[in-house]
């Protein structure tokens, strides 16, 4: 369990750093004063001061964010007591295509995310997000993964588990007929669980049907070399992204025409479910851990990029606007209002998810 709760925060730590270190590096390299670069909410645990930017670590690890010198207020509005260089380094004061270029950079830095830890998952091995494994390139190997053990089964009171993987079949056909061809006979099954092979004696029934007593899926590992990797890499992130958008489409769609979230949104996790996730995939290996935080970049990146008040993509809407009309078409004091009430609602639908979370888990 510790190590479980030590790989989340550290899953977590790693999505959110990434996601604002890009908003950070650009702004920097816009030549715009960073206040605060902050990991986690508050309350604040540990901060230093690096010329104008407070590096701090706040105390629940559910985000992060990245304050810039002016950023909600146009320079121009105030006492005109600062100077032309406490203006020129604002990011009211900067053009609506640079504020554009920093608010999207947190949602890219994640698809780069991924691209990196994909190709680095093809190049020693790695299932593929959307596509066909027959269809790509490079080596394949096939695994049998069990998802279900049905009570009081010969693979039930051998201590087979969910997500064991199964040694020495390439499908679940050739365990079906080793398992058929073997009624009621004791069998050595060999078992892959958290890095560990384990051997089991499994006494088969005679029921033709289930003989095992399980539920079972084929996974097949590609690898590639590098150039390889990074063009699945690409090609796998652009899908996933279809994939997630297609998502929330069907989401956005029943909840419209039935006023009901539907199948779709029975999906939908939060962090109790993401910890379980994440210590499923920790049972397996660690390349399903890497899977996992790569599925969550891209996830994180498709979420803030949505037109939402308080996400990065309700701040583009509003910049977009300004970038049409050549003008902020909402006052500053009215848009904070907006993104405030915004994330109230966010936090909301969060503890909503996190209860729905714990209902289930329970």
């Amino acid at each position: 369990m510790l190590l479980t709760i030590i790989i989340f925060i550290l899953i977590l730590g790693v999505l959110v750093l990434v996601h604002e270190f890009g908003h950070f590096i650009v702004a920097k390299l816009s030549g715009i004063r960073v206040e605060e670069f902050a990991f986690g909410f508050p309350p604040r645990i540990w901060a230093i001061k690096k010329g104008d930017t407070t590096y701090a670590i706040n105390l629940i690890p559910l985000g992060g964010y990245v304050k810039l010198y002016w950023e909600d207020d146009e320079p121009s509005t105030n006492t005109g007591q600062s100077s032309k260089r406490e203006v020129s380094d604002s990011f009211a004061a900067k053009p609506v295509r640079i504020r554009v270029g920093i608010v999207v950079a947190g949602v890219i830095m994640n698809f780069i995310l991924a691209i990196v830890l994909m190709t680095f998952g093809f190049t020693v091995g790695m299932t593929p997000l959307v596509s066909d494994p027959a269809t790509l390139p490079g080596s394949k190997e096939s695994n049998v993964m069990v998802i279900y053990v049905q009570p009081d089964s010969p693979a039930a009171k051998a201590g087979i588990k969910n997500n064991d993987i199964i040694d020495g079949f390439s499908s679940t056909t050739d365990l079906q007929q080793f398992t058929r061809s073997r009624l009621g006979q004791t069998v050595p099954i060999s078992i892959h669980r958290d890095s560990i092979n384990e051997n089991l004696d499994v006494k088969l029934s005679d029921n033709e049907d289930s003989p095992l007593g399980v539920g079972i899926v084929s996974i097949t590992k590609v690898k590639q070399n590098i150039g390889q990797a990074f063009v699945t890499s690409i090609t796998e992130t652009g899908k996933a992204i279809g994939a997630v958008f297609s998502f929330l489409g069907q989401l956005l769609k029943s909840l419209f025409t039935t006023g009901k979230v539907g199948q779709a949104g029975q999906e939908v996790v939060g962090p109790v479910g993401l910890f379980n996730f994440t210590a499923a995939a920790i049972k397996i290996g660690w390349i399903y851990v890497l899977q996992l935080v790569i599925l969550l970049s891209i996830n994180l990146g498709i979420i803030n990029i949505l037109p939402f008040p308080a996400l990065d993509g309700g701040k583009l809407l509003f910049l977009v606007l300004e970038g049409i009309f050549h003008k902020k078409v909402i006052r500053a004091e009215i848009e904070n209002i907006i993104h405030l009430v915004g994330f109230i609602l966010l936090i909301l639908l969060f503890l909503a998810i996190t209860f729905n979370d714990i209902r289930n888990f329970f």
